[in-house]
């Protein structure tokens, strides 16, 4: 098996009417249990296709309107641009709801084992809807702009991560990596259309009927989630078990955790600082960027999504690495619309297998009663990326100009390469043996 790879529980559990996150079932498990690792990957390639639930449509569905009104902010450094904020100040602004969200981590972790993970997707809408009107009340570069970015990260923290976690617990264990990738595609559709929705708004009436807008789709996705039906919760007993078992001393889960925050600093210094530059460089519009970059990352999970599932998640992660660092290093040479579409292209290809191939990656390591805490995880280890980016570089940006810092940002995810390079092949074999002895048990916990 792959170091890192894909996991052996992954073959298992292809039940019609699996328990809790349709990836634990019991059944399945010891109905293989004591095959070869060959003859059950032949026996999940060889089971009939699943489908995908209804439910996991609707938090799909509740996850693409919420991001429309999140990547909406994608051009909030153009407006404090024009209301006089430095690059630094910009990068501050931005960073502020990336610490933000990262300070609620741990405890939203615990609380998505333990309580209704609906309730986040709904309240994290319902704030991040009031806090887009909010914008309309701050005119002027103010202290404020910072605590509705506070309020900001909070509210997306609570909904992504909530909404990504429901997503990975209704997707079939044969199917879970095109089915995260096809959950990514969702939100990867919102940056190409809410910043090209969004330049139009903000050209013809205004950044305040731009946050208006943004604050409508937020009220939008609170609807969509209000009828979602989440996933019945695990057994209390049988998540004491699994909590007693915790994985957070894997060296796999936190190598993974690294790897996603270095590639996180890459992606970040991308989004935060492009919608400047474009302008420094003479191109008066960004949204070639994100349409290039978010076609290019729906084409490769619709045509390569299931490709992790089959020969396992290193062999596409260090590609798929490899050229989002290279597009990221290219972008400080753009100077021409034509030169900005060929890097978005590259950079949403790589970046468009990275993230749901990574995920895939940490899900395979989590059982019943830590996959909160698992893909708050990798989601929060993610968004420290972005978070220190956007605080790193815009000071970089204003000493050393962006292709420096391009060029910088490009080898953090090359950092993140070595880190998954050093990732011990035998802890995802281990985690089969802890999750079995925690299977053993269960009978005297019932």
């Amino acid at each position: 098996m792959y170091a890192l790879g894909v996991s052996d529980r992954a073959t298992v559990g292809a039940t019609p009417d699996p328990p809790v996150g349709c990836h634990h079932s019991q059944r399945g498990k010891r109905a293989l249990r004591g095959q070869g690792r060959g003859s059950k990957h032949r026996a999940i390639a060889m089971s009939a296709p699943e489908r995908l639930p209804r439910d996991f449509y609707l938090v799909t569905a509740a996850n693409f309107v919420f991001f429309l009104n999140f990547a909406s902010f994608f051009l909030l450094p153009v407006h404090l641009h024009e209301l006089g904020a430095s690059a630094q100040t910009i990068g501050y602004v931005m960073g502020t709801a990336g610490f933000a969200g990262i300070v609620v981590l741990p405890f939203l972790g615990v609380l998505l084992d333990r309580v209704d993970r609906r309730r986040f997707v709904i309240w994290g809408g319902v704030v991040m809807a009031l806090a887009s009107f909010a914008y309309l009340a701050v005119p002027a570069m103010s202290p404020a702009i910072y605590l509705l970015r506070v309020v900001q990260g909070l509210a997306f923290t609570a909904a992504f991560v909530t909404a990504s976690t429901l997503a990975a617990e209704l997707a079939p264990l044969p199917m879970r990596g095109r089915a995260l990738g096809l959950f990514g595609i969702s939100t990867l559709l919102t940056h190409a259309l809410a910043p090209a929705i969004g330049e139009v708004i903000a050209h013809r009436f205004g950044f305040s009927a731009l946050f208006a807008f943004a604050g409508t789709l937020g009220c939008g996705s609170v609807a969509l989630a209000l009828v979602v039906q989440a996933p019945r919760k695990v057994p209390a007993r049988v998540a004491a078990a699994a909590n007693g078992r915790s994985l957070r001393h894997e060296p796999v889960l936190w190598l993974g955790a690294a790897t996603m925050a270095a590639c996180g600093m890459g992606f970040g210094t991308v989004l935060t600082f492009v919608p400047t530059f474009v302008h420094v460089v003479g191109i008066e519009r960004v949204a070639p960027f994100f349409l290039s970059y978010s076609l290019a990352a729906i084409a490769v999970r619709i045509g390569f999504g299931g490709l992790s599932d089959r020969i396992g998640r290193r062999p596409v992660l260090f590609p798929a690495m490899a050229v989002l660092a290279l597009a990221i290093a290219a972008l400080g040479a753009v100077g021409s619309v034509t030169g900005l579409i060929a890097v978005g292209l590259c950079f949403g290809a790589g970046q468009g297998m990275v993230y749901p191939t990574a995920n895939a990656l940490m899900v395979d390591l989590s059982h019943a009663g830590n996959l909160g805490r698992v893909q708050t995880l990798f989601s929060g280890s993610f968004s420290t990326g972005v978070a220190v980016s956007s605080f790193v570089f815009g000071g970089i940006i204003e000493r050393f100009g962006y292709p420096l810092a391009f060029g910088a940002a490009a080898g953090c995810v090359g950092v993140g390469m070595l880190l998954l390079w050093l990732a011990p092949a035998r802890d995802a074999a281990a985690v089969e043996d802890v999750i079995a002895e925690a299977e053993r048990d269960e009978p005297q916990l019932a």
